[in-house]
């Protein structure tokens, strides 16, 4: 009889202890997953945020160049936002549209241009690094861009990179560009609208609103 209590003392034990690992288990599982699901809900947050902010940030003031009576040109200065490394800004990659008055453009974003070092201004062409003026600093830039590229008749857009150690299309942190926009025959006087929208390949897209002043003069006009 004593025996028989002994080998159901064991057995009771080993089902105990059999039930401590299952339970042991199950709770190590329930970890995991409960550390899983918190990783998964930091990444999507961690994307949500950076979905929601842009990648870039315009960095000084918007200028407009006038004929002194309508800004027929506007460079928009632009740099990454902190904590962002780079953004492509090839025109297969970042897209620009705009608002000019009570019309709207779309895919206005063309080529791409680079300044080297000693201020020559060359863009892609087929690949290659063509020089468009030996000192872009001393040249109107836009005349200069459409003696290449031609006048467009509707508003285009180009990005020149005046920082870029690599001579590539990647925007990197401390490397600036200005967004150069071209208006063509719809060029704004008085009181007029433009709206600028770039859109990178990854965050919000930066919109850029400028006024035009009542009275324009000739030349470079500060738009804030």
């Amino acid at each position: 009889m004593g025996k028989k209590r002994g080998i159901v003392g064991i057995e009771a034990a080993i089902v105990l202890i059999a039930f401590v690992i299952v339970a042991a288990a199950l709770a190590f599982v329930a970890l995991n997953m409960g550390l899983f699901t918190t990783q998964k809900a930091k990444e999507t947050i961690s994307q949500g945020l950076g979905e929601a902010s842009t990648a870039l940030e315009v960095d000084g003031y918007v200028v407009g160049i006038s004929d002194g009576t309508t800004v027929n040109t506007v460079s928009i200065p632009i740099r990454t936002s902190a904590g962002v490394s780079s953004v492509d800004l090839a025109p297969s990659r970042t897209s620009i549209d705009a608002i000019v008055g009570n019309q709207s453009f779309e895919n206005i974003y063309k080529v791409i241009f680079y300044v080297y070092p000693n201020g020559t201004l060359a863009y892609a062409n087929n690949g290659t690094l063509t020089n468009l003026t030996t000192d872009f600093s001393t040249h109107n830039l836009t005349a200069d861009i459409e003696s290449v590229l031609g006048t467009p008749s509707t508003p285009t857009a180009y990005v020149v990179i005046i920082q870029n150690v690599n001579y590539n299309s990647v925007l990197e942190t401390g490397e600036k560009a200005v967004v150069l926009i071209d208006l063509g025959n719809n060029a704004l006087g008085p009181y007029g609208q433009l709206s600028v929208e770039i859109r990178p390949p990854e965050g919000a897209p930066l919109t850029v609103e400028r006024n035009m002043p009542a009275n324009i003069p000739a030349g470079a006009v500060n738009l804030g």
